[in-house]
């Protein structure tokens, strides 16, 4: 916070020493974000504030109501923001091969992301964003309520099996999740443990495979009823916050979240003992973290006002900018230069750094289907019946993929 501060103070005092401009001469951009976290909100107003007072020239307008189905309907309506802020999602990559979304390939500032990163967020070869943060998956645990029970941090799916018999054997829960809403994000981001393309899900929607020989679906049922069998059953009317206070009150010892978890704990209590490792693969092979380009910076082609956009963008890509956003907001950043330490989040880091990565299969599904895929999936937790997971999941993939 201090670096920001920093940051926003030499903005200001750049400010005084620039002529006054007219009103009528300033260019308005709107802008649109897609977080409705309070870090992150903190830290994209802080940079923009600190944008706006070295360039009095332009004045860029933040809203907060940014999610997708939000921009949807705005690119329904021809009406898309100048800027905004997107999660990784095919709806995006559809509204650029569309023309709705100024192509960025070559922009100076894309020299700042890794090569890699940088393919990874592409289109057909083409960048329509600048990537700006990641989001990694896992495993929360109370390392005090492990340390007292003498456990040690699970690394494979037997080891996590016989960490939650020994936690329920001394009358703790050991999982408290938030099942009310988001077994969908779950499902998907275990299933891309699993694999690295949508392949199976083709040949089911083709009539080339029973759903119950595709290793994503069959693999990721047996560990969803394995994880329910351990899980607290207040999780299946919990949402973020109800599943955090089990987590708290040391109702359960383990959660499966996002590092974006991580500040609303500590905030609640930032004595927590409490780390984030990976979420171990239920196949018994070496865990991967799941990641995705969480936020991503976008331009509408029909902006009147391209310039001032591009600039705006190639500040947001500056390495002094983008740590200052990282240290308020919380995320692993891909601008290069950009230091990361979170002490909770050394085991993660350091999978991280040695490749033990899987993207986010959210990036190549067909838009929707992670939501009504879950529907199934919320029901399998429910009724424990694999056969009809198995039927829900084929007319899902079947709808989605044709």
């Amino acid at each position: 916070m201090k670096k920001f501060l920093a940051l926003l103070l030499a903005a200001m005092m750049a400010l005084s020493v620039v002529p006054a401009v007219l009103a009528d001469d300033v260019v308005e951009i709107e802008f649109q974000f897609h977080k409705g976290e309070t870090d992150a909100i903190n830290a994209m107003t802080a940079a923009i504030e600190a944008f706006n007072a070295a360039n009095p020239g332009i004045h860029v307008e933040m809203n907060t109501a940014g999610n997708t189905e939000a921009m949807v309907s705005r690119s329904q309506q021809d009406d898309l923001p100048d800027i905004f802020a997107c999660q990784t999602s095919n709806t995006f990559e559809l509204m650029f091969k569309a023309g709705q979304l100024m192509d960025l390939s070559g922009q100076e500032f894309l020299k700042n992301i890794p090569a890699t990163t940088l393919a990874l967020s592409a289109y057909e070869g083409k960048n329509w964003r600048l990537p700006y943060s990641l989001s990694c998956y896992g495993l929360y645990v109370r390392t005090d309520i492990f340390e007292q029970n003498n456990l040690d941090l699970p690394t494979n799916w037997t080891e996590l099996m016989d960490v939650c018999e020994k936690l329920m054997a001394v009358n703790i829960w050991p999982f408290a999740n938030p099942d009310k809403d988001m077994v969908y994000q779950r499902m998907e981001r275990m299933m891309s443990m699993l694999s690295d393309n949508d392949d199976e899900f083709k040949a089911i929607a083709n009539g080339e495979l029973d759903p119950k020989d595709s290793e994503m679906l069959s693999v990721y049922a047996q560990a969803s009823l394995d994880i329910a069998k351990y899980t607290n059953p207040k999780s299946a009317g919990a949402g973020y916050d109800e599943s955090y206070q089990m987590l708290l009150n040391g109702e359960a010892a383990m959660t499966i979240n996002g590092q974006w978890s991580l500040g609303t704990l500590l905030g609640f209590n930032p004595d927590l003992k409490i780390a984030m490792i990976p979420l171990p693969d239920p196949r018994n092979v070496e865990s991967n973290v799941i990641v995705s380009i969480d936020t991503s910076f976008v331009i509408s082609s029909k902006t009147k006002h391209p310039e001032e956009c591009l600039k705006f963008l190639a500040y947001m890509a500056q390495t002094d900018v983008a740590q200052a956003y990282t240290d308020v907001e919380g995320s692993p950043n891909v601008i290069n230069g950009v230091v990361y330490s979170v002490k909770q989040l050394e085991k993660i880091n350091d999978a991280m750094a040695a490749g033990h990565t899987a993207l986010s299969l959210n990036a190549i599904w067909p838009s929707g289907l992670r939501k009504a895929l879950g529907l199934a999936a919320t029901d399998l937790i429910v009724d424990k019946d694999l056969d009809a997971f198995y039927e829900a999941a084929q007319e899902c993939i079947e709808e989605y993929y044709n």
